[in-house]
């Protein structure tokens, strides 16, 4: 293995060398104009330091004297006699040989450096004037020529100076920015090849008809200056100035896109949506983070909800309600099953005014009711305790309302209260997902302006230009969050604090065959509920009912009565011995205890499609139960959900003698022998 670490290291280092050769190499490609005086300097400085290594005799030094002197006289004749053009050509000169002769006189020193140094700097002066003139000679020759709509290759090699880049793409697109806005690009940066195109991020000069959204405005005229196949995308960069230009020759965004199932088990981490225009996965916090959805109809909005309903309800340290005010409820209806049962007769789905109310009210009361419960907590802990943790202090509440603008029409008692809910409702874990076609002030009741409390906005398309900044906020849609431009049902724009750049995605698609299979799946049947209630809440569980008193079997056997004797069957028992008289409980258990030591999975279970034991709320209920009583005990992860499996069995005795020794105020001075 020696010989074949040291060969990698070296190609490795030998491949890091090349690569930052090629780098240093294409940039001074680039600079090679401004490098021209430094390199110069540089050279003169270095061939007199080899110079004074040979050695240098009296003679030469005198000789260095008596040129720099002479063209110290020419500069003072020249400046004495108005002599413009002479006058610089000799300073110049005498700078250089002062130079020379420092540097052939002292060799490798601080004076000669700072000699160089000074020379450097003043022939950096004339120089810059000079190129600057000349390359704006060259760029009005050049956008003359591409408003003409004459070829850049036609008019020779000296005009293409300054509009040619370190690739043909960056060479084209440079030309193309020149020809719609008569200057050229402050620099074009970061030009990398994807497998769908490229992406390059250009810095404009600054001034308000150079700006990124005059540009995305004319995208269709950029484009043709452009000239090349592809689909052209333009978005605002992370500076005021940055244009982000994507050509993407083959689109991911395409075709459908299809759902690749639940991605995880927990709301703390995130959902996965869709796919961007660089082929990324686009995924949102959802929690902590409410949630706004806004689009004009038929562009995807039932879609994506039903994702964001479909990462709810595989959560299992989370709860959905949902608030849908259509006629029949169609757009959330189909979900009920997998929604949280409240206690007091409010259903899951509110789909009429006082229902939804009615939730409101239950939400906010609920509210109020965690943070009493944190408080508390705090006190105990003895430090404050500011956020709800799903899974530690109880479920996460995600509320699902579907055409918010609806809801206030029909309820408009309810905008302040959706407005409390907004401003107070996150650190309870308690989140909103809103969806509307008109999010605007008016939709929370005119007192003030909601989409300030929504962490995340989500854009779908639509007809109307102001759309975008009724959903993203003014000004959006020139900053290039232009929401009519998306292509179809399912594209759209997403804004949150990690993302403030516009980046066309796609929402995944999930058919109604999946929705099915999902709601049944994950359906609360109720069974399940104390699994996911606040710990404060949650009573002890009450024992298993004692089983009725099994039928007298009758005295004779198959042949008649008085013949043969009962026939005894041994009846299966819980550890304290208690008989399991419900064969749904002895399927379950059963299915626990033929997992061995390495344990199942509450969604393993599930899949077993044991009688009314279908979905995870329904199995979450008696699995609570038994751990609490000892009988079920963590068997560690399997993926990313928790495996259970019987706990060692232990004698009544020692049952009896460890119940003690928990009641006992010395405990931990009373052993239990094992």
């Amino acid at each position: 293995m020696g010989p074949f670490r040291s060969s990698f290291h070296e190609s490795a280092l030998a491949r890091a060398a090349l690569g930052t050769a090629r780098v240093v190499c294409r940039w001074c490609s680039r600079r090679r104009y401004e490098l021209a005086p430094f390199t110069a300097s540089a050279t003169l400085t270095g061939l007199t330091w080899l110079e004074h290594m040979r050695g240098t005799t009296i003679t030469e030094h005198l000789g260095y004297g008596a040129l720099t002197a002479g063209a110290a006289a020419l500069t003072a004749l020249s400046v004495k006699h108005k002599a413009k053009k002479l006058g610089p050509v000799a300073a110049a000169g005498t700078a250089v040989l002062a130079d020379a002769w420092i540097g052939a006189g002292f060799g490798p020193s601080i004076p000669s450096l700072i000699a160089s140094g000074l020379v450097t700097v003043g022939a950096y002066v004339p120089y810059m004037m000079w190129l600057t003139a000349n390359r704006q000679t060259r760029l009005k020759l050049q956008v003359d020529a591409a408003k003409a709509g004459v070829a850049a290759q036609a008019m020779g090699a000296s005009v293409n100076t300054a509009l040619t880049g370190a690739s043909p793409e960056e060479t084209k697109l440079m030309q193309a920015l020149v020809a719609m806005l008569s200057i050229p690009a402050v620099d074009v940066t970061a030009l990398e090849h994807t497998r769908f195109g490229w992406r390059a991020v250009v810095v404009l000069p600054a001034g308000r008809d150079t700006a990124p959204s005059k540009v995305i405005a004319r995208k269709e005229q950029f484009a043709a200056n452009l000239g090349m196949p592809g689909k052209l995308r333009l978005a605002k960069g992370e500076q005021d100035n940055e244009l982000i230009v994507c050509l993407y020759e083959t689109d991911p965004l395409a075709e459908t896109l299809a759902w690749p199932g639940p991605t995880t088990t927990t709301c703390t981490e995130p959902v996965v949506l869709g796919m961007d225009a660089f082929g990324q996965p686009v995924e949102v916090e959802l929690l902590y983070n409410h949630v706004l959805i806004g689009g004009a109809s038929d562009n995807g909005k039932s879609s994506l909800q039903a994702v964001f309903l479909a990462y709810v309800a595989a959560c299992e340290d989370a709860e959905s309600v949902l608030i849908d005010l259509k006629p029949g409820a169609v757009e959330l209806g189909p979900w009920a099953p997998t929604a949280h049962k409240f206690d007091g007769g409010i259903p899951a789905l509110a789909d009429t005014p006082q229902k939804a109310l009615d939730t409101l009210q239950w939400l906010w009361e609920e509210v109020q009711r965690r943070g009493e419960y944190l408080r508390e907590l705090g006190i105990k802990q003895g430090k404050p305790v500011k956020k709800w943790i799903p899974g530690e202090h109880g479920p996460a509440i995600f509320v699902f309302i579907d055409e918010l603008a609806e809801l206030m029409r029909q309820l408009p008692g309810a905008a302040k209260l959706l407005e409390s809910l907004l401003q107070v409702a996150r650190f309870t874990g308690i989140t909103l997902v809103c969806a509307t076609q008109s999010p605007s002030n008016r939709v929370f009741g005119g007192n003030t302006d909601g989409r300030q409390q929504y962490q995340v906005r989500i854009g779908l398309g639509a007809k109307e230009a102001t759309t975008a900044n009724l959903v993203f906020g003014p000004g959006a849609y020139g900053d290039g969050w232009c929401l009519d431009e998306l292509e179809g049902p399912g594209y759209f724009l997403r804004w949150d604090r990690q993302h403030m750049v516009p980046v066309i995605s796609r929402a995944y698609y999930i058919t109604e065959d999946e929705i099915g299979a999902i709601v049944h799946r994950y359906s609360a049947d109720g069974e399940g509920v104390e699994a996911r209630k606040h710990p404060g809440d949650v009573p002890d569980p009450d024992d298993d009912p004692m089983p009725p008193a099994p039928p007298t079997p009758p005295s004779g056997g198959p042949g008649g009565p008085g013949r043969g004797r009962p026939v005894l069957r041994a009846v299966p028992t819980f550890p304290d011995g208690t008989p399991i008289s419900d064969e749904r409980m002895h399927a379950l258990w059963q299915a626990i205890d033929a997992a061995g030591q390495d344990g199942i999975t509450v969604d393993n279970l599930v899949a077993l499609s044991l009688p009314d034991f279908n979905a995870r709320s329904s199995v979450n209920g008696p699995l609570l139960q038994w751990r609490r009583k000892g009988w079920v005990e963590e068997a560690g992860k399997q993926g990313r959900a928790m495996a259970y499996r019987l706990a060692p069995s232990k004698t009544s005795v020692q049952a009896e003698a460890e119940a003690s020794a928990t009641t006992s105020e010395e405990s931990a001075a009373c052993p239990v022998s094992l």
